[in-house]
């Protein structure tokens, strides 16, 4: 996945700036330069995906895992595929980010599921706001048909980890010799960027600076 050009960071904002209208109100914005702090949230979040399959990479080659668990690995890896000729268009734009959504919630899924299980988290971010708050964006239905793909194949995930004896030892194996949980090294995305994404539900507020 190429980094954003100068062009298509103006894509993007224009892009934004139209989608910040049907934003869910649990997503507030600065006046000020919202839609600049948006989209430099959007380009972290995009360039995050190569990272988060190489850490899944190294994972599968230290713990010596195949099968399904580095079947889903591949299959994050191929939502990256954009061609080049299109991703400095507002559509190649619009597609990159629907890609690293795609890409973000599989890992996700997956990265829950060992650590809930297993206790082998891989994933040093804790991407759930994050995806919460490009869910928004996209929009939906798009991103629950999404979000239920994903789920079909955390689904597809867990029956084949069941089934599978030997991937629960090397499971369990690796999840005892982690130092510590790679969540509590590093602050979740949204940490870090200039939104607040406030849930009404826990009347709690979290700060995107």
């Amino acid at each position: 996945m190429l980094p954003l050009s100068q062009q298509t960071s103006e894509f993007l904002i224009a892009y934004l700036n139209e989608r910040v209208k049907h934003l869910h109100h649990s997503i507030s914005l600065r006046e000020n330069d919202g839609t600049a702090a948006l989209a430099t949230f959007i380009e972290r979040y995009v360039a995050l995906v190569p990272d988060f399959v190489t850490a899944f990479d190294d994972f599968l080659n230290c713990a010596n895992i195949s099968g399904e668990i580095a079947r889903q690995v591949i299959t994050a890896r191929d939502f990256l595929e954009t061609p080049v000729e299109i991703v400095a268009s507002e559509e190649g734009l619009e597609a990159q980010m629907y890609q690293a959504y795609l890409a973000h919630r599989l890992l996700e899924e997956l990265n829950d599921t060992l650590k809930a299980i297993y206790d082998c988290p891989i994933i040093p971010v804790d991407m759930t706001r994050s995806n919460l708050i490009v869910h928004h964006i996209i929009g939906e239905p798009f991103a629950n048909q999404i979000d239920g793909a994903i789920q079909l194949l955390n689904d597809k995930l867990l029956e084949s980890i069941n089934s599978d004896s030997a991937v629960q030892r090397k499971l369990k194996t690796y999840g005892k010799n982690l130092s510590s949980d790679p969540l509590m090294r590093y602050p979740c995305l949204t940490d870090s960027s200039n939104i607040r994404l406030l849930f009404k539900s826990q009347n709690t507020r979290v700060r995107l600076h």
